[in-house]
């Protein structure tokens, strides 16, 4: 039997010239991998990639811009026979968009079933039913439920037998219940970058970490071991952690140095370095190949098994960039939110990784509902002793309550949230020193949390220009790099760049 004809949809992206993150332009990493697993079950799978199609064109939107082509353009490249359409919401922040997307699509194609999948649509399942003319939400991981979804569209198959998805009938959600973690994650077919525009990413050079050359972003593990309470990993993914083969991973970064000729691999794992083991024997493979490349963690890793030894062979193998999530520097803090980690031996960690020529960064989150302003004092410690001991940047964010996370449950149940378009841009803007934040600390209003965590990021900068007084000279050109050596020199960039084309949008 033939298979169907499938289409995947990334939505535009928003951009604001005082948000870092929306510098960040990285080709579908989750599409693809499920597109993959789409083709190897036999459909033919199509993407429609509405952010990469126009990475430098900014609409307005709401209190931010969107990024890419406009709905009626990303509609029209859907194929007119296609046979099922998906489309991905990673992030809740980027709800009211793609809402107004799907409802497009069911415009055009009024026939035609469409799933949902992404972190905002498994943590938010009933409610984007409800809102927008989904006929199916995918909860956790979408390799294996894509391809059992298409057995049911074509006729061989329940939705009803069907583990990790939401549906309506009769206007009521149907819940199957969450589907088993994929415990043999070497068996999940590598992504299908043969469906996205890789070149037209590269060309732009804005990837996750700093930009060192032709980037690749990739997945060596998935899930993390750890439960934090202001994380949507342990509702995404559980809390099991599971390792690829480091020899297959490499296997991936050779075919792509051939294929596309890439020289540096972003790896947008949860939490990369849990075992030491692991990260030995992927290092060990690089080197008995003699790769020349680099590759990064931006996303944040674990310090445990980064000791000096270890960060000398990451070096030696290519590891460029890499930051740590620490989160707070309060301990009262660490543990109302769970974050099971020792400042202690994170600052020791990353001596080691200095010291090896690692660059290092580091996050914080301030103003958890818990917290008041001496616990934020021990974070501003901590941000400075960061400074002290090399760090190339900091990023000091305010609380955000994600949706399907146990401090978003706790705010639910106290009626601090309303889930609203507001609600979802706060889930944007609190990353953006340009606007006021949104405080869910009863002890700090709006302008005082916006004030604090810039008061951070000024700390940081300030103790570190003064230990070191040439960084600043660095800070100062490295956005003018081709090869920016920090992420920090990559965002200072981003910005800039958007922020000559939002003047130019303004204007027009």
């Amino acid at each position: 039997m033939a298979g169907l004809k499938v289409t995947l949809v990334e939505p535009q992206k928003y951009v604001s010239a005082t948000n870092h993150v929306s510098t960040v332009a990285m080709p579908p990493l989750g599409l693809a991998y499920v597109a993959a697993s789409l083709e190897q079950a036999g459909h033919r799978v199509t993407i429609v990639d509405a952010f990469g199609m126009a990475l430098e064109r900014y609409t307005p939107f709401g209190p931010v811009y969107l990024r890419g082509v406009s709905n009626a353009e990303a509609v029209a490249a859907i194929p007119a026979d296609t046979d099922v359409i998906g489309v991905s919401c990673m992030f809740s922040c980027q709800w009211p968009a793609t809402r107004l997307l799907i409802a497009e699509i069911k415009r055009r194609f009024p026939t035609i079933p469409i799933v949902m999948g992404g972190e905002h649509a498994n943590g938010l399942p009933e409610f984007s039913l409800s809102q927008a003319p989904l006929d199916v939400v995918v909860r956790g991981e979408g390799e294996e439920t894509a391809v059992h979804l298409m057995d049911y569209f074509a006729g061989n198959a329940r939705l009803e037998d069907i583990p990790g998805i939401v549906f309506l009938r009769d206007g009521q959600p149907v819940s199957t219940g969450p589907r088993k973690r994929i415990r043999d994650i070497d068996t999940i077919p590598t992504p299908a970058w043969h469906l996205v525009d890789v070149e037209r990413y590269m060309r732009y050079n804005q990837p996750h970490g700093a930009a060192q050359g032709r980037f690749v972003p990739m997945l060596a593990t998935r899930g993390c071991p750890f439960e934090c309470a202001f994380c949507t990993s342990p509702g995404m993914w559980t809390q099991r952690w599971i390792a690829r083969d480091p020899k297959l991973v490499v296997d991936e970064i050779e075919s792509y140095m051939q294929r596309y000729d890439a020289t540096d691999f972003q790896f947008e794992d949860l939490t990369a370095v849990v075992r030491r083991a692991w990260i030995v024997d992927f290092c060990q493979e690089i080197l008995t190949r003699e790769l020349r490349i680099t590759w990064q963690l931006p996303s944040g890793t674990r310090s445990e098994a980064i000791d000096a030894e270890v960060a000398r062979l990451m070096k030696k193998a290519g590891c460029h960039e890499f930051c740590y999530a620490p989160e707070s520097g309060c301990p009262e803090t660490l543990r109302i939110i769970k974050k099971k980690v020792s400042l202690d031996k994170l600052n020791q960690s990353a001596r080691d990784a200095i010291s090896a020529g690692i660059v290092v960064g580091c996050y914080f989150i301030i103003g958890f509902p818990s917290e008041r302003l001496g616990n934020i004092l021990r974070t501003y410690k901590a941000i400075a002793r960061c400074a002290v001991l090399g760090f190339s940047t900091v990023n000091v964010n305010t609380f955000s309550p994600q949706p399907h996370t146990e401090l978003y449950y706790q705010l639910v149940k106290q009626g601090k949230i309303t889930l609203n378009d507001e609600y979802f841009f706060s889930l944007f803007t609190f990353q953006d020193h340009g606007r006021l934040q949104t405080s869910y600390n009863e002890h700090l209003r709006n302008w005082q949390l916006s004030v604090l965590a810039k008061l951070g990021m000024a700390l940081f900068f300030g103790v570190s220009f003064l230990c070191r007084p040439w960084r600043l000279a660095e800070v100062l050109i490295d956005p003018f790099r081709a090869k920016s050596k920090s992420k920090l020199g990559k965002h200072l960039r981003g910005m800039g760049t958007d922020f000559v084309r939002l003047i130019k949008v303004r204007k027009a």
